[in-house]
């Protein structure tokens, strides 16, 4: 995606890499061949805005349920 010139500049981040197991890592590539402008850095922050914006208990749903896979 195109970097907007009025945002603000992200801080740089200690994570250098994401763990992937084999349905996470096809996943990823579904949701990347969805949408060329899409990066796997995009979706990532994506994914962590979704789970901000949700309950509490729907994110710990989500999260033990990727955890269990």
């Amino acid at each position: 995606m195109k970097k907007d010139p009025d945002r603000k500049k992200g801080r740089t981040s200690p994570i250098t890499a994401v763990r992937h197991d084999e349905h996470s890592a096809l996943r990823l590539d579904e949701i990347l061949t969805d949408n060329p402008l899409y990066s796997p850095s995009s979706v990532l922050r994506g994914a962590i805005l979704a789970l901000y914006e949700m309950s509490r208990e729907q994110r710990m749903a989500i999260i033990v349920k990727a955890a269990t896979h």
